[in-house]
């Protein structure tokens, strides 16, 4: 059988209770009750009511009431300054170079150099190189040069001598061989002429009995013999005409083409080795190295990825070719270069304004401008292989004289600046895939907005749309995954995100199914 009772909920009953029991207290000793007794049951009936109406609260309310952080959205000024910090150079840095040639060797020894933060005037020795090397290269160099001249001039008379022998040849030996020719031509005529006569006169003499037989057969093997002489003579003079000549032509031609590249060989051969000889004396003179403008003389020191000293400018250091040895700053054109991490890189332009304040000289803060950024990430080491960082070079206006190369100053570019911006912690931004969340609390329901984000400065986000003001979000969003309900990630995506907490339900559900 039920009563009325039975509607009762935990925390009337809880409180009914503690009224009996004052009422039976009351009763049992209402006539030694004191003041101070009353007064201590009034409280404790106080108390018992305010614990029930918590109780009561809390109980219809579920879950109105939560121990997250979190953050009510308001709107202000938002600002995105770049601060880094930079070592203050000359823009019209004058670096001094080493242009002696190494040739397969470490490099040329320092062997004197001028102190660090001497003034110097143009044209005063800065550094003076060991040259020692290129002296004995320069003494075997002259010697294969005065080789190759003996050689050139060897070969142009050799040259010469064919082109005089080709002359001499056409201008007096063909002509003494030819007239001597000519000459026997002329005896074979004679000859033949006169045994000729003789030969008639003979058979004459014959006819009339004064010459034998013998006799006549003797005066006519005269005459052909003579014929054989003269066709003998002008068989040697064609001969001379037409072979002897064009042989001894093309015998010259010969000689004075090939004594002609002979000479030319040489005297390329002469050319390279001067060229040789004068590079070798250009570089004995690039040892001296003198100032090129006035300047105050800064020590190039290097080092390599990981901060160590990799080049020391001292007497006795080996410097390469093309190394920086000594910088000679223009005070009158100062800047700062300083290192921008990849992820601001993107907010910072040229002609930016910036504030500079130099260490070391109080409260001086300098105007500058951005003046350029880098297009290319620096090169990075092994301590920071996963940190992309760019170049940026900053001008000073008017540079005071107190201002030094070398300095370190701390430079804050302003990048952005937004009116009234919607701005949100970078801690309750959640990132799930492309889209960005935010978990909302309102009216004991938790809520995931899709939010886009504009840019930030490392404490806030600009909230360009799905926020709006007195939104409420908490600022740990991963501990309260399993509270929203997020789009599902496709499974390429879903292998990049990170993974939730083993007890999740949404964990357990999902490799449940």
């Amino acid at each position: 059988m039920s009563c009325h009772h039975c509607l009762w909920t935990d925390d009337d009953r809880f409180l009914h209770s503690l009224q009996a029991e004052a009422m039976c207290l009351c009763k049992s000793r209402r006539q030694g009750v004191t003041l101070v007794g009353l007064l201590a049951l009034v409280v404790l009936l106080v108390l018992a009511a305010s614990v029930a109406y918590w109780w009561r609260q809390t109980s219809s309310s579920g879950q109105a009431t939560t121990d997250a952080i979190l953050h009510t959205m308001t709107r202000g000024n938002f600002v995105l300054e770049v601060i880094e910090r930079g070592e203050i150079q000359s823009a019209g840095l004058n670096e001094v170079r080493s242009q002696v040639k190494t040739k397969n060797t470490a490099g040329v020894a320092i062997l004197k150099i001028v102190p660090e933060g001497t003034e110097v005037k143009e044209g005063d020795l800065l550094v003076e190189l060991d040259s020692s090397v290129l002296e004995e290269e320069r003494t075997l160099q002259q010697i294969a040069v005065n080789t190759v001249e003996a050689l050139v001039v060897e070969a142009r008379n050799l040259y010469e001598t064919a082109v005089i022998a080709e002359r001499e040849y056409i201008e007096g030996t063909y002509v003494q061989e030819r007239q001597t020719l000519e000459s026997e031509v002329f005896v074979a005529e004679e000859n033949l002429n006169r045994a000729k006569e003789y030969y008639e006169y003979s058979k004459k003499l014959a006819a009339k009995g004064y010459v034998n037989e013998l006799q006549l057969e003797a005066d006519e093997f005269a005459v052909e013999k003579s014929a054989k002489e003269l066709e003998a003579a002008k068989t040697k003079l064609q001969v001379l005409d037409e072979f002897t000549k064009a042989k001894m032509m093309k015998q010259f031609e010969s000689d004075i083409t090939i004594t002609k590249a002979k000479w030319e060989a040489q005297k390329n051969s002469y050319g390279l080795e001067l060229e040789r000889l004068e590079e070798i004396d250009d570089q004995i003179a690039k040892c001296r190295i003198l100032a090129p403008r006035d300047g105050t003389v800064i020590y190039a020191h290097s080092r390599d990825w990981g901060g160590n000293n990799d080049f020391i400018v001292e007497e006795g250091a080996v410097v390469r070719e093309r190394q920086a040895i000594i910088r000679l700053p223009d005070p009158g054109s100062m800047q700062v270069q300083i290192t921008i991490n990849e992820s601001l890189i993107q907010y910072v332009k040229e002609g930016m304004p910036a504030m500079i304040k130099p260490v070391g000289l109080g409260d001086l803060i300098l105007k500058g401008k951005v003046k350029t950024v880098n297009q290319y990430a620096e090169p990075t080491g092994w301590r920071k292989a996963n940190v992309k960082e760019y170049k940026a070079f900053v001008t000073i206006e008017n540079p005071p004289s107190e201002l030094r190369a070398g300095l370190t100053a701390s430079v804050s570019i302003r990048c952005v600046h937004v009116p009234n911006a919607l701005q949100v912690p970078v801690q309750a931004v959640y990132a799930h895939g492309n889209q960005f969340f935010c978990f909302t609390f309102d009216q004991g329901q938790w809520d995931a907005r899709t939010v886009k984000c504009g840019p930030t400065n490392d404490r806030f986000f600009v909230i360009e749309s799905g926020l709006k003001e007195n939104d409420r979000v908490t600022l740990n969003p991963r501990r309260y995954l399993s509270e929203v309900t997020l789009p599902e990630l496709p499974r390429e995506k879903k292998q990049l995100a990170v993974p939730q907490s083993p007890n999740d339900p949404k964990t357990i559900a999902t490799e449940q199914s």
